[in-house]
């Protein structure tokens, strides 16, 4: 009877490693033909990094636009990771990684006013926000559902509408075929180092972001405070897409007795020009500000070793 009630045992636990063996070889075999099917159906994950600036190294982008790139300038901070590629002191294409619900940013354009489309060049899921004017604010190359990388320039002075088009079409290749990674030039002589733009340069080219209608690349510049979720960075770009011309007139120091090592202020007059609509902004009609001459207060704060606005007020 024991001797029975063992061999019963043994046949029953060797049924049950035969059934864990053709399921370890099933699991196996299906692996394999997802793996195949992906592979067969060219379905790959694609990938963009943290450091823009090395895995679109500006040889590349001389190379595919044709311009001359005097120097590029990386910007870090809480989920965007941007390179700008100076066309001349001024003037710059950017790429901006952002991670961030791709969906959300459209409907973000849309309620700025701008019309969403896409462009037969680009080979990549993408959406065109096109500005009131006519203009591309920025080309948005969909990485995942919470990742994409946005194409911009500062001006048609950077880019025209075609070329825009046209390096984001490369961009997209460059993407799809796993080519960005940054790239070693030994060959290259050492690279002049720019020196950091002055802090009126950076008040200076805040307000003139806004003037060119880009609301978005001037709330880039804001300290990290400013811009914690999407919520309070569509809060300050549709306030600067109220503006229908804000020329800066003169920048000049404020209250330097105050100033730390870390906050400045300067004073700015500025000549401003709101859109119609901007006066039945409630419960602030045109955000506080008149048609005519203005004078703001702006701080700028030391963030991470590069000054950022802090903010904007009427006095100091």
């Amino acid at each position: 009877m024991n001797k029975k009630f063992f061999i019963g045992i043994g046949i029953f636990i060797g049924i049950l490693i035969l059934i864990f063996l053709l399921n370890k070889k099933g699991s196996k075999q299906n692996n394999t033909s997802s793996k195949l099917t992906n592979v067969l159906l060219g379905k790959k994950e694609l990938g963009v990094g943290d450091d823009i600036c090395g895995e679109f190294p500006k040889e590349w982008v001389v190379q595919v636009t044709g311009k001359t790139i005097i120097k590029t300038e990386r910007f870090d901070m809480s989920g965007t990771h941007t390179c700008k590629y100076y066309v001349d002191e001024n003037n710059f294409i950017t790429l901006r990684q952002n991670s961030l619900n791709v969906e959300n940013q459209k409907k973000g354009q849309q309620a700025l006013g701008r019309t969403i489309s896409t462009n037969d060049k680009i080979k990549i899921e993408h959406f065109v926000s096109v500005q009131g004017d006519g203009l591309i604010n920025d080309i948005v190359l969909i990485i995942n559902p919470n990742l994409f990388i946005a194409v911009d320039r500062s001006s048609t002075k950077a880019a025209s509408e075609i070329e825009i088009i046209d390096f984001a079409s490369k961009v997209a290749d460059r993407i799809q075929k796993g080519e960005n990674v940054a790239v070693l030039m030994p060959t290259e002589k050492k690279e002049v180092i720019v020196p950091l733009p002055q802090e009126t340069d950076i008040a200076r080219s805040f307000f003139n972001l806004i003037n060119e209608h880009k609301p978005s690349d001037a709330v880039m510049m804001m300290t990290p405070i400013n811009t914690k979720d999407d919520a309070t960075k569509q809060a300050w770009a549709v306030q600067f897409n109220a503006f229908a011309k804000m020329e800066v007139k003169n920048i000049e120091p404020a209250m330097q007795s105050d100033w730390t090592e870390g906050k400045h202020e300067y004073q700015v007059s500025l000549n401003v020009e709101m859109k119609p609509e901007a006066a039945n902004v409630v419960p602030m009609p045109n955000y506080g500000w008149d048609n005519g001459e203005n004078t703001r207060f702006i701080i700028l704060e030391k963030i991470n070793g590069k000054w950022m606005v802090s903010g904007i007020g009427t006095g100091p």
